[in-house]
């Protein structure tokens, strides 16, 4: 029997007790079924035009994937330590892998909780309820213009 595409993502979201796990597999099978544009609801900019987020609904969350960065080194040494560099990034140093965030149960921790957002010219945060608001009665795959986010640094 065919799976239906929610049926698909609600499977995806249960099939493991790691939820980041579980989220990062849910994005990883949209993007590869070519489904990410169905599902986006909202961008997030920063004022020089990189796309550090994009807000995904899908089994009734809605998620936020943040891009990979890259710190520059007294940056990178200001915000961790060694061991957490070698543990957690890309390279053992500075490049930090994207991540999926579940901006849903973010949003019922409070405004304290937020989704670190970085490129090159800016470093902030975004929290759950405002991820939420931005994507509310917004039909996915119809996101309209992008927010931009910060001043460039």
């Amino acid at each position: 029997m065919d799976e239906s595409l929610s049926d698909v993502i609600a499977r995806l979201l249960a099939e493991s007790d790691d939820r980041a796990l579980s989220l990062e597999r849910t994005y990883t099978a949209l993007r590869d079924m070519d489904l990410l544009s169905k599902t986006r609801v909202h961008r997030y900019m920063c004022k020089r035009g990189c796309q550090v987020a994009q807000a995904h609904k899908v089994g009734g969350i809605v998620m936020l994937v943040v891009r990979d960065y890259k710190y520059s080194a007294g940056m990178n040494s200001a915000e961790s330590v060694p061991e957490a560099r070698r543990k957690n990034t890309l390279d053992g140093d500075r490049h930090w892998p994207s991540h999926v965030y579940d901006m849903t149960e973010m949003a019922t921790w409070g405004d304290d909780a937020a989704a670190h957002v970085v490129c090159r010219h800016f470093r902030g945060a975004l929290t759950g309820s405002r991820v939420l608001a931005d994507a509310d009665g917004v039909i996915p795959g119809r996101d309209g213009k992008p927010s931009t986010l910060g001043t460039p640094t």
